[in-house]
C-alpha cells in the first residue's frame, strides 16, 4: 500500500512539474496576444490611401495621383508644427486648419489616428 502511494505520489509531482514547465511560455504567448500591438503610423498613412495626395519626403513616399487638382502639401515638418488634437479634428472633417477642411475624412479607429499623427510630427527634415 505504501508503495502504491509513493508511486502515485511521485506520478502526481511530475505531472505538476511538466504542467508547471509547459505553461510558462504558453502563458507568456498569450498575455503577449493579449497585448495591443504598437500601431505603425506609416503603415497606416498608406493603408489609408494618404498618399494619393500627399508625399512625406521624409520617409521617401510620394504621392500616386498627379494632378495639382487634388495633390495635398508634403506633410513632413508640417504636423509638426500643429497640436495634435487639431490634427485629429482636421482628419476628421471636423475642424479647419488655415480656413480649409481636409479633402477626406479618416476613416480609422482613434488609436490608429493618434498613431498617424505621431508619425507624422516625428516627419521632419
Amino acid at each position: 500500500m505504501k508503495q502504491t502511494f509513493g508511486f502515485t505520489l511521485s506520478v502526481l509531482a511530475a505531472a505538476l512539474l511538466l504542467a508547471a514547465l509547459y505553461s510558462g511560455p504558453a502563458a507568456s504567448g498569450a498575455l503577449a496576444a493579449a497585448a495591443p500591438a504598437k500601431l505603425d503610423g506609416k503603415q497606416i498613412f498608406l493603408a489609408q490611401k494618404c498618399n494619393l495626395c500627399h508625399t512625406v519626403s521624409s520617409a521617401g513616399i510620394e504621392r500616386t495621383v498627379k494632378s495639382e487638382k487634388v495633390a495635398g502639401p508634403d506633410l513632413t515638418n508640417l504636423a509638426a508644427k500643429q497640436d495634435a488634437g487639431v490634427l485629429a479634428k482636421f482628419l476628421r472633417k471636423e475642424g479647419e486648419i488655415n480656413g480649409k477642411k481636409h479633402g477626406k475624412g479618416f476613416t480609422g479607429s482613434d488609436e490608429e489616428l493618434g498613431a498617424l499623427i505621431s508619425w507624422l510630427q516625428q516627419q521632419k527634415k
